[in-house]
């Protein structure tokens, strides 16, 4: 099919003819000098007007495709490899305390003995009773409230957040070490973090409606009293949290706020006081004596790795932070910015209450501040938004980009890489040493987290422990059919000589098997089994 191109110069004082009677008047197609074009010369605009309805698409829905984006990824990450790692001694302890085959007044009797409120471990037992104790099973629920948390922050009401800020603040919770990781865990801290990142929220909403959405800030308030009280019931630091959050409310807000504020706040402390003094009484305090052992460096070096992956990543932030109120972008940063406001103030109400009661008794420790996580994040990503504002759209994304990328070098590792104590494999090992069906084995440490493994298993075989620190001589033990002399699980490698030393043993007079920070020590001869060759020396 042919193109006809009209040229008007050409038919300048002539009457235009009919298209359809063009075939009967030749010289009228002679006249008006149309030309035939080839139809292959239309391919070029409609590919370029295809183009542009494929940039516009994307230009007007490239928000919801990042945010669809973020979200596939944070939960890729929460959720592949789940039982890559083995169980580690605080989510076997979990286990252990919401074992289904245990009564309710045992369970609740286990809840009361530990340090933290029952929130965690009553979803922790009713999950275990659905889908069992598996590792992947165990961890499913902290997987769960992990993308529930990402889904929080793109369902939040919009007017609290700008774009740049919703999306920047989604991927690093997405990307966050300290995220995936607790999401990854038995324990309490992904839920607590889901409340965390509410509680932020709610209180960044609060302080920003203005004094003519009332209703607005009433949702916000309801919201946030509502999430402090599970909050405070799943963790302690959730009520630390909590209490930061109203007293930023109080400060920030106008006048006529400040009464609900502090009735509101009032009913979370009302509700939360007793439980704190029932259980005082009951909870066994030697379970935060490890606390007191740890160095504030320790504490704050493992801090920077959960929240921002390591110092490079922590110096980009607050080297950005820096750059923006140098630049005279402070004034977008922090005197005319409520949002960052509001995190500053939770993070530090959170840490000095934390600092105080420490004084008294140690509590603060860097998984106990992931709860300043959140408002951590959204600092940043107001740095991001600022950014954009002040010198583009292309330094804005190149610094998110940049703390992305250092922000997840670490969550890769985590992923490749055996982290926690290797109980799995050293217990299949052991359970599988021929003439270790009974008798009985030295355990380092609490027998309680080996009977675990063995108590189903090979009821018949007796635990006796060695408390950490404490010496003995195995050497003089009798030789029973079974060869294991000591299973340690718990113990760096570059401590293991000492410890034999201390138990009247060492490696030339015995066998180890090692796995990581595992160990199992047989009589020597008993087994040829290196380090590779576990499976097939059993056999032997």
């Amino acid at each position: 099919m042919a193109l006809l191109r009209y040229n008007p110069k050409a038919s300048h004082g002539h009457k235009t003819a009919p298209m359809g009677n063009l075939d009967r008047h030749p010289s009228v197609v002679s006249e008006m000098n149309i030309e035939f074009e080839p139809a292959i010369w239309r391919v070029t605009p409609t590919f370029l007007s295809w183009c542009g309805r494929i940039r516009a698409s994307v230009t007007e829905n490239g928000f919801a495709l990042g945010i669809g984006g973020i979200v596939l990824l944070g939960a890729g990450l929460r959720v592949y490899a789940l039982g890559y790692q083995s169980f580690w001694t605080d989510e076997i302890f979990s286990l252990i305390t919401t074992d289904p085959t245990h009564s309710f007044r045992e369970f609740w009797d286990r809840v009361l003995a530990d340090t933290h409120p029952p929130v965690y471990y009553v979803l922790l037992r009713l999950s275990s009773t659905i889908i069992g104790e598996s590792e992947v099973a165990a961890r499913a629920p902290s997987a769960f409230f992990g993308v529930l948390t990402l889904f929080a922050v793109v369902l939040w009401p919009g007017a609290a957040l700008e774009r740049s800020s919703r999306l920047a603040l989604l991927l690093f919770l997405a990307i966050s070490p300290g995220a995936v990781w607790y999401a990854r865990e038995a324990r309490s801290y992904g839920l607590l973090l889901l409340f965390s990142t509410i509680i932020t929220l709610a209180c960044v909403s609060f302080v920003r409606c203005q004094p003519e959405e009332d209703r607005n800030a009433q949702a916000a308030l309801i919201t946030l009293t509502a999430f402090s009280v599970l909050a405070s019931f799943t963790h302690y630091f959730g009520f630390l949290l909590a209490a930061a959050a109203f007293l930023t409310c109080w400060l920030l807000t106008p006048r006529p706020r400040k009464a609900i504020v502090i009735l509101a706040g009032s009913g979370v402390i009302t509700s939360f006081v007793p439980w704190v003094i029932y259980h005082s009484r009951i909870m066994d305090a030697e379970r935060t004596a490890w606390i007191g052992k740890l160095s504030v460096a320790a504490s704050l070096n493992w801090f920077e790795y959960l929240s921002f992956g390591g110092p490079v990543s922590l110096a980009l932030f607050g080297g950005t932070a820096a750059a923006l109120l140098v630049t005279r972008g402070g004034r977008r940063v922090a005197v005319w910015n409520p949002i960052v406001w509001t995190c500053a103030l939770l993070c530090l109400g959170t840490l000095a209450s934390a600092a105080m009661i420490s004084l008294h008794t140690p509590v603060l420790t860097s998984r106990n501040m992931i709860v300043v996580l959140p408002a951590l994040y959204l600092i940043a990503a107001e740095l991001v938004r600022c950014l954009v504002m002040r010198w583009g759209t292309l330094v804005g994304a190149a610094y998110l980009a940049a703390q992305v990328a250092l922000m997840g070098q670490t969550v890769a590792a985590y992923h490749t890489i055996q982290v926690n104590e290797q109980w799995r494999e050293s217990v299949e090992f052991v359970l599988n040493v021929p003439g270790c069906t009974s008798g009985a084995i030295h355990v380092y440490g609490e027998a309680m987290n080996y009977r675990y493994y063995t108590a189903r298993r090979r009821p018949d075989l007796r635990l006796i422990d060695i408390p950490e620190g404490t010496a003995a001589d195995l050497s003089v033990e009798p030789v029973t059919p079974c060869p294991v002399l000591l299973w340690v699980v718990g113990v760096p490698s570059w401590d293991l000589d000492e410890l034999l030393a201390r138990l009247g043993l060492s490696r030339s007079s015995s066998q180890v098997v090692e796995y990581h920070e595992a160990f199992v020590v047989l009589r020597k001869g008993s087994m040829l089994c290196t380090d590779t060759d576990h499976t097939e020396c059993l056999g032997r």
